[in-house]
C-alpha cells in the first residue's frame, strides 16, 4: 500500500481529532522522506499459449500487482506496466512468438522501479486482460491477457494500418513527451515525488516544524490530488503506448529467444450446465448417497499440474448432490462433506445407517508410470469373485443383522441353519451386482453424451466400497489426472458441475426405466425371503442326492437348485433343502 494514499482521510481525521494531530504530522514527514513507501514485489514468469482462437499471455507475481495497459490506436502495440518490482534484473525477459500466434515478440523495459512488457501484435482483436487471484493449485497472482485472433479481414486491414503506422515511428517519442504534457505533469518523474510537492505547496509549516493544512486546503488538497493520480496515469499509458509504437519494428529483431509455450493449457472452457434448484422431497425418497473419494491425509492422486483428487471427489461430489436434491423422488446425502479421511469399510457402513439405496463413489484415475496418454471416464462395479468372499464374511462374523430390508431380518432368524442364511445372502448380493450393472450402463450413456469414456460397459472390480451385498454400489473414475488435458479440465468448475449433472441424467434415467429396481424392489425381496421362510425343507442324509430328494418329493432338481442357490449338484450331510 502506498502511504499518500491515506494522507486525505488521516487529514480528514486529523481535523475532527485534533490529539491525532502529532501522528499525523509525523507520517506526513515519512512520505515525504520516503516517498516510494509501498509493497514490492517480484514477477516470476512469462508464458503463453495458443489455439485457433487466441493466444494467452500469463505473468505470475508474487503479490497482487499494481498494473496498467496502453493499446496503441492502430491496435499494432500493447504495454503493460508491472510498478514497484524487486528483482528488475531477474524478472522474465522478451522473446518472439510461435508463428501461429497472433503476437509476434514482446520486449522488456525497465523504468525506475517498474517493468514494461511491449508485445507487437500482428493480427490481433481488442485484447482483454484480467487478474487471477492465488488458489490451491497456484500460490501466485496471474495476470493474464487474451489477445483473440483476427478475421482475414481485419488481418489484412490491420496490415494496412501498421504499414502506415511504421512510417511514423519515428515521430512516436516527440508524440509521448507531448501527450504527457498534455495532461499537465511531468513523467520523467515518479509519481509519489510529484504527490509530495503537492502536499508541500497546499501545506505550512508549524511553530513545531511539522506541515499542517487548514480544512479549506485539506479539501483543495485532495481534489488536486485526485486529479494529479488521474492525470498521471493516463499520460504514463499514452507514453508507454507511443515508445511501444516505435520500438515495434526493431523488438522481433533484438530478441531471438521464444516464448515458452504450455500447450497443456489448450484446453476450452466448459459451459456450465443447468443451475439445479432445491426440491422437496416426496414422504418415501429414493436415497442416494455420494461418496467423494479420499480425503484428510489421503490425498489421492495427484497430477503433474498439483491438481488432488480428494479436491476433485469433493467439488464433483457436492454437485452431484445438488442435482440429486433438485428432484422431488431422489435425496442426496454425502458420506463426507468436508477435507476429512474417512475408512473404506465406514464408507458402505454410512450409507447403510443413511438407509441409502444405491451408493455412487466419486473418484479421478491416474496412470502409476506417469503417461498422459490414458484418458476417459468409467465405472467399476463390484466382481463376483469379490462379492463371494464378502458375504462369506458377512456369514463367518454373524454380521447379518446390518443388512437392509427383508435379506438381513430372515438371515437373522435363521440362526442354527447356515444354508438358509447363505441362499438368502446370496440371492440379496445377486441382485444388488444386477441393479449396480443396470445404473453403470445408464450413467455410461449419460458420461458419453458429455466426455470421452475409457471403456463404454462396466468394469468388474474387487474393491471394498463397492462390498455390500445390500446396495447397488458404484465407482466412477471421471477422468485421468495423470492426462494433462484432463487435468485440467478436472480442476474447472464447469466441468466438475457437467461431469456431476450427466451422472445424475443417467440415475435419473435408470430410476425412470427400471420400475422394478425402485424403492418397491426392497419391499419385493422381502416378501420373497419372507416366503422362503415358510418352505417345507428336508435334511440331507447320508447316501441322497439331489435327484433323489427331487423324485421323492415330486419335484427337479433344477428347481431344488434355483430355489436354495446352489451351484452345484454335490450335497453335504446335515445340509438343509427347502423345496418348492
Amino acid at each position: 500500500m502506498n502511504w499518500t494514499v491515506l494522507l486525505p482521510v488521516l487529514i480528514k481525521v486529523m481535523i475532527v481529532n485534533a490529539r491525532l494531530k502529532k501522528l499525523f504530522q509525523f507520517l506526513c514527514l515519512l512520505c515525504i522522506l520516503i516517498p516510494g513507501l509501498a509493497c514490492s514485489q517480484d514477477v516470476y514468469k512469462l508464458r503463453s499459449y495458443h489455439n485457433s482462437q487466441k493466444t494467452r499471455v500469463v505473468l505470475d507475481t508474487e503479490t497482487k500487482p499494481d498494473y496498467s495497459t496502453a493499446l496503441s490506436k492502430d491496435k499494432s502495440v500493447m504495454a503493460v506496466r508491472i510498478r514497484n518490482i524487486d528483482n528488475l534484473s531477474k524478472a522474465p525477459q522478451g522473446g518472439k512468438f510461435k508463428a501461429q500466434s497472433c503476437l509476434s515478440s514482446v520486449a522488456k523495459k525497465t523504468d525506475g522501479k517498474d517493468v514494461r512488457y511491449i508485445f507487437s501484435l500482428k493480427s490481433c482483436d481488442t485484447p482483454k486482460t484480467f487478474l487471477l487471484a492465488p488458489s490451491k493449485d497456484s500460490k501466485n497472482y496471474r495476470l493474464v491477457i487474451d489477445f483473440p485472433h483476427a478475421s482475414e479481414s481485419a488481418v489484412k486491414s490491420s496490415a494496412g494500418t501498421a504499414a502506415a503506422s511504421s512510417v511514423k515511428s519515428s515521430e512516436s517519442k516527440k508524440t509521448a513527451a507531448v501527450s504527457a504534457k498534455s495532461y499537465g505533469v511531468d513523467t520523467s518523474k515518479p509519481l509519489a515525488a510529484l504527490e509530495r510537492d503537492l502536499f508541500i505547496q497546499y501545506s505550512t509549516v508549524g511553530k513545531d516544524g511539522f506541515r499542517t493544512m487548514t480544512p479549506a486546503n485539506a479539501g483543495t488538497y485532495n481534489q488536486k490530488l485526485k486529479e494529479l493520480r488521474e492525470n498521471y496515469k493516463k499520460a504514463q499509458l499514452e507514453q508507454d503506448a507511443a515508445v511501444a509504437s516505435s520500438r515495434n519494428s526493431s523488438a522481433g529483431k533484438k530478441t531471438s529467444t521464444t516464448i515458452k509455450e504450455e500447450v497443456e493449457e489448450e484446453v476450452a472452457d466448459t459451459s456450465a450446465p443447468p443451475v439445479p434448484v432445491n426440491a422437496t422431497p416426496v414422504a418415501r425418497p429414493f436415497i442416494i448417497a455420494v461418496d467423494a473419494g479420499h480425503g484428510g491425509k489421503d490425498p489421492g492422486a495427484i497430477g503433474k499440474r498439483g491438481v488432488r483428487e480428494k479436491n476433485v471427489t469433493l467439488a464433483i461430489a457436492k454437485a452431484l448432490a445438488s442435482y440429486i436434491n433438485s428432484n422431488k423422488s431422489f435425496r442426496g446425502t454425502l458420506i463426507r462433506s468436508s477435507d476429512i479421511f474417512i475408512d473404506l469399510d465406514r464408507r458402505s457402513e454410512i450409507a447403510r445407517k443413511r438407509k441409502a439405496d444405491l451408493l455412487i463413489s466419486i473418484h479421478a484415475d491416474s496412470v502409476a508410470s506417469g503417461s498422459s496418454t490414458a484418458r476417459g471416464a468409467s465405472v467399476l462395479v463390484l466382481s463376483e469373485n469379490r462379492a463371494e468372499r464378502e458375504n462369506g464374511k458377512i456369514l463367518k462374523n454373524h454380521k447379518q443383522t446390518q443388512l437392509i430390508g427383508g435379506a438381513g431380518e430372515v438371515m437373522d432368524q435363521s440362526v442354527g441353519n447356515p444354508y438358509l442364511a447363505t441362499a438368502i445372502l446370496d440371492m440379496s448380493s445377486t441382485n444388488t451386482r444386477s441393479e449396480g450393472n443396470l445404473l453403470a450402463k445408464e450413467i455410461l450413456r449419460s458420461l458419453g453424451s458429455f466426455t470421452h469414456l475409457r471403456k463404454s460397459q462396466p468394469i468388474s472390480a474387487s474393491l471394498a466400497v463397492l462390498k455390500s451385498p445390500d446396495i447397488p454400489s458404484l465407482l466412477i473414475e471421471t477422468g485421468y489426472l495423470s492426462n494433462r488435458y484432463e487435468e485440467i479440465q478436472l480442476n474447472q468448475p464447469n466441468y466438475q458441475k457437467q461431469i456431476a449433472y450427466h451422472i445424475y441424467l443417467g440415475i435419473k434415467s435408470y430410476y425412470e426405466k427400471y420400475p422394478a429396481q425402485k424403492i418397491k424392489s426392497r419391499q419385493e425381496s422381502y416378501a420373497r425371503t419372507k416366503q422362503i421362510g415358510g418352505k417345507r425343507s428336508v435334511t440331507v442324509k447320508r447316501g441322497e442326492s439331489l435327484s433323489i430328494i427331487a423324485n421323492r418329493y415330486g419335484t427337479t432338481v433344477s428347481e431344488i437348485k434355483k430355489l436354495n442357490s446352489l451351484k452345484k449338484d454335490t450335497l453335504s450331510v446335515g445340509q438343509v433343502l427347502y423345496l418348492p
